[in-house]
């Protein structure tokens, strides 16, 4: 599809999962795309929050964030700006994730599974809320499974099947926000025919993805 088809689906109030790892691994030509049709009111779920000029910070620079889940933030001053501010229109509520946890929610909302029990967070604020499970003695927390309408990824190498490859550490959250969304879109470096891609080579199976948009930029620190 054209960037403009892929992410037509998207409107206001809409959930979105956004890979990369510190914006390696977004799929800048998406964002760019969505930050021209400009939906408000998202709820945007990644790792961090970019930068200010790079992967989710554009969407955060633009307005169109309400709510961000993340587990780092600290990369984007403009986060705290607008979790402070008085205008109540630019206002974005934050909700930090431990990372493990973050990608174990995502992973489990992928598989399936009704939760994860994980020790990280017992005894603080992270557990205000929250069920407390003793299990073996020791107590752990139940996070609930994370899931978004859409999630954008980005792959090295895409099929026109909609199987991808991912380039070193690109890979970090991009394969399970693949499997944890209702509506997935592969930001490609490359589109190559069915079959040119080995097996041994495919981390996310095309039977996940349902829109493939060709042109995104490859990164030399990749």
């Amino acid at each position: 599809m054209t960037v403009e088809q892929a992410i037509a689906p998207i409107g206001d109030g809409a959930s979105i999962m956004v890979g990369g790892f510190m914006a390696c691994g977004t799929p800048e030509m998406l964002v760019d795309a969505l930050v021209a049709k400009g939906p408000k009111n998202l709820t945007v779920i990644g790792n961090d929050a970019g930068y200010p000029n790079r992967g989710i910070g554009k969407l955060i620079h633009a307005g169109l964030v309400k709510k961000i889940i993340a587990s780092h933030v600290g990369l984007n001053p403009e986060v705290a700006q607008r979790m402070n501010t008085d205008v109540e229109e630019d206002r974005i509520e934050l909700v930090l994730v431990p990372q493990g946890t973050l990608a174990e929610r995502v992973r489990a909302a992928g598989c399936g599974l009704g939760g994860i029990l994980t020790p990280t967070g017992v005894g603080t604020i992270v557990a205000e809320g929250k069920q407390t499970l003793n299990v073996g003695g020791r107590d752990y927390l139940l996070e609930e499974p994370l899931r978004a309408d859409f999630a954008l990824v980005r792959g090295s190498k895409v099929d026109k099947f909609g199987n991808i490859c991912f380039h070193g550490t690109t890979v970090n959250f991009n394969p399970l926000m693949a499997s944890a969304a209702d509506y997935v879109i592969a930001g490609a470096v490359e589109i190559v025919e069915i079959g040119e891609l080995a097996p041994n080579q495919v981390n996310v199976s095309g039977i996940l993805v349902d829109a493939i948009v060709g042109g995104e930029k490859p990164w030399p620190i990749e």
